[in-house]
């Protein structure tokens, strides 16, 4: 029996499948989950809107806000099927993610951190 994180990694792994056949570009998915509901999901959208910052981390995290009525995710939790890029961790810091877990390993990647230089 799979436990609650590792679904919620399943669940990224899926969306990114989904990305690569809708042919919105790689292979990428994230879901938000908090108090152990998922509240956002994300796949790469980059070249069905025309937009290079849609990335599955940076969808989650639009949707998620959307459903929640609020920008601020503190409480929430991200899972990515792969290492978000510089840009979504980030994105993930602004949003007050709590944590990072990357593919099905569940890597925990600690707390977002911004980068600046």
């Amino acid at each position: 029996m799979k436990t609650n994180q590792e679904q919620f990694a399943q669940r990224a792994i899926e969306l990114g499948h989904l990305a690569v056949e809708r042919g919105d570009g790689t292979e990428h998915g994230a879901v938000i989950v908090k108090e152990g509901q998922i509240v956002g999901e994300g796949w790469n959208r980059i070249y069905a809107n025309h937009d290079p910052t849609a990335h599955s981390e940076v969808e989650a995290i639009r949707d998620a806000g959307r459903r929640l009525g609020t920008h601020d995710l503190s409480g929430c939790e991200i899972y990515t099927n792969a290492k978000p890029c510089p840009m979504c961790e980030a994105a993930c810091y602004w949003a007050n993610l709590s944590r990072i877990y990357i593919g099905a390993d569940l890597i925990d990647a600690g707390a977002p951190r911004y980068l600046s230089s």
